[in-house]
C-alpha cells in the first residue's frame, strides 16, 4: 500500500508540467463549448432526434476507429509538441469554418458531419501526442499525481464549458459558441509555444506495419493490460450509447432545452472534478486496479437514475425528474473522476516510453470504435423502443462490463509495472 500512497502524494511537478496543464485546460474548454453547440444544431436547428445525435457522435469518433493505430505509430517518431500545435490550429480552423457556414445559412446535416469528422481527425492526432507527452514531463512515480491534476483541469473545463456554451447559445446562437471554442484552441497553441521542443523517438525498425502490430500485441498479450483493455472496450460500448440517449432525453422528453443540457453535462463534469480530487485517496487505500473495478461497479447504478426519470416522467413533476437525472449524472461523474487517474497511471506504468503512443493508440482505437458503433445503434434503439427502455438495456451492459473486470486478473493485483 505504501508505494501507492507515495504516488498519490506526488511532489512538485514542475513548471513544464503546469504549462502543459494549461494547454489541456484550454483544449478541453474548447471541446466543452463545441459539444453543446453541435448537439443543439442537430436537434433544434435541423430537427433531428436520437438517431441523428447518434450519427453526430459516430462521426466524431470515426477517425479513431479508422486511423487510430496508424496515427499512433506515426506520432511515435515525431516531436510531440509540434504535432499538438498543428492539430490545435486545424481544430480552430474547422470550428471557425463551421460557424461561418452556419452564419451565412449553409447549415445542413452533411456539412455538420463532415466538419465533425475533420475535428475528430485532428483530435485523434492531438490525443496521440499529448498522452504520450506526459511521461516525458514527470517522473514515472509521479504519473498518478500528474494525471489527477490533468483530470481535475479537464473536469473543470468540461463542467464550465457546457454551462457557458448553453448560456451563449441561448443568448446569441450556436455558431458564436463554436467561435469561442476556436479561440480556446488558439489559446492552447500560444501556451504550447512556451514549452521546449521534445526529442524525436528512435527510428522504427521493421516498417510501419510491424510497428503497429507490435503495439497491438503488447496491449492484448500483456497479462493485466489485456483483460483491462477488453472490458474497457465493453464499457465504452455502453457509455457511447448512454451519452447519445442523454441528449434527446434532456432536449425532447424532459424539454429542458440547451441550457438544461448544459447544466446536465456541467453536473457530470463537476462531479468528475470532485471524483478526481478523491482519486489519490481512494487509490492509496485500494490500489489502482481495485479503484478502477469499484468505479466501474457504480456506473449501472448511476445510469439507472437516468432511465428512471424517463420512465417516471409522466408521474414526476418536470423539475423533480430532471433532479433525478442530475443525481445519476453526478454519481457517474464521481465514479469516472475517481477512476481515470488510476487508469492512466496503470497503463503508462506498464508501458515503456518507446511504446507509449502505440499503447494509447491501440486502446483508444478500439474504445472509440465502440462509440462509433454504439452511438447510432443507441439512437436507433431509443427511437424504436423509447429512450428509457434503451437506457435500461445500457445499464445491464454496464453491469456485465463491471462484473467481467472484477473477475479478471486485473482485480487480483494492485500494481502495474513496465515490461
Amino acid at each position: 500500500m505504501r508505494p501507492e500512497r507515495e504516488r498519490a502524494r506526488s511532489g512538485p511537478l514542475g513548471g513544464r508540467f503546469w504549462r502543459f496543464w494549461s494547454v489541456e485546460l484550454a483544449t478541453e474548454t474548447g471541446l466543452g463549448l463545441a459539444i453543446i453547440a453541435l448537439q443543439t444544431m442537430v436537434v433544434l436547428d435541423l430537427g433531428g432526434g436520437a438517431t441523428e445525435v447518434g450519427w453526430l457522435s459516430s462521426a466524431r469518433w470515426l477517425p479513431y476507429m479508422l486511423l487510430g493505430l496508424l496515427v499512433g505509430a506515426l506520432v511515435e517518431g515525431m516531436r510531440r509538441r509540434t504535432v499538438m500545435v498543428v492539430s490545435d490550429l486545424v481544430r480552430a480552423l474547422v470550428l471557425a469554418g463551421l460557424a461561418a457556414v452556419w452564419l451565412v445559412g449553409g447549415g445542413a446535416l452533411w456539412v455538420l458531419l463532415l466538419a465533425v469528422v475533420l475535428l475528430g481527425t485532428a483530435s485523434l492526432v492531438n490525443d496521440a501526442a499529448s498522452q504520450a507527452f506526459v511521461p516525458r514531463l514527470v517522473p514515472r512515480e509521479r504519473l498518478l499525481g500528474a494525471h489527477q491534476r490533468l483530470d481535475a483541469g479537464s473536469s473543470a473545463a468540461q463542467s464550465a464549458g457546457p454551462a457557458l456554451s448553453g448560456a451563449v447559445i441561448a443568448l446569441v446562437g450556436a455558431p458564436v459558441a463554436l467561435l469561442a471554442a476556436a479561440a480556446a484552441h488558439l489559446a492552447s497553441v500560444v501556451a504550447l509555444a512556451s514549452l521546449p521542443a521534445d526529442h524525436r523517438a528512435p527510428r522504427r525498425s521493421g516498417g510501419l506495419g510491424r510497428s503497429i502490430a507490435r503495439g497491438v500485441r503488447f496491449v492484448h498479450r500483456h497479462p493485466r493490460l489485456g483483460p483491462f483493455a477488453r472490458w474497457t472496450h465493453a464499457w465504452f460500448l455502453c457509455n457511447g450509447a448512454a451519452m447519445t440517449l442523454l441528449v434527446p432525453l434532456v432536449l425532447l422528453e424532459l424539454e429542458a432545452g440547451p441550457a438544461g443540457l448544459g447544466v446536465a453535462l456541467g453536473v457530470l463534469g463537476g462531479a468528475t472534478l470532485a471524483g478526481t480530487a478523491l482519486a489519490g485517496i481512494v487509490a492509496a487505500r485500494l490500489g489502482t486496479a481495485r479503484t478502477i473495478v469499484a468505479a466501474r461497479a457504480v456506473m449501472p447504478i448511476a445510469w439507472s437514475a437516468a432511465a428512471l426519470c424517463g420512465f417516471a416522467g409522466d408521474v414526476l413533476p418536470g423539475g423533480l425528474a430532471f433532479g433525478v437525472l442530475l443525481a445519476g449524472l453526478a454519481l457517474a461523474g464521481l465514479a469516472m473522476g475517481v477512476e481515470n487517474p488510476s487508469e492512466m497511471a496503470l497503463r503508462q506504468l506498464a508501458t515503456p516510453d518507446g511504446m507509449q503512443a502505440r499503447m494509447n493508440a491501440t486502446m483508444r482505437t478500439v474504445n472509440r470504435a465502440m462509440i462509433v458503433v454504439a452511438a447510432p445503434l443507441g439512437g436507433l434503439l431509443g427511437d424504436a423502443i423509447g429512450i428509457s427502455a434503451a437506457l435500461a438495456i445500457v445499464c445491464a451492459g454496464f453491469a456485465v462490463a463491471a462484473a467481467g473486470l472484477a473477475l479478471s486478473p486485473l482485480a487480483r493485483g494492485r500494481r502495474a509495472t513496465a515490461r
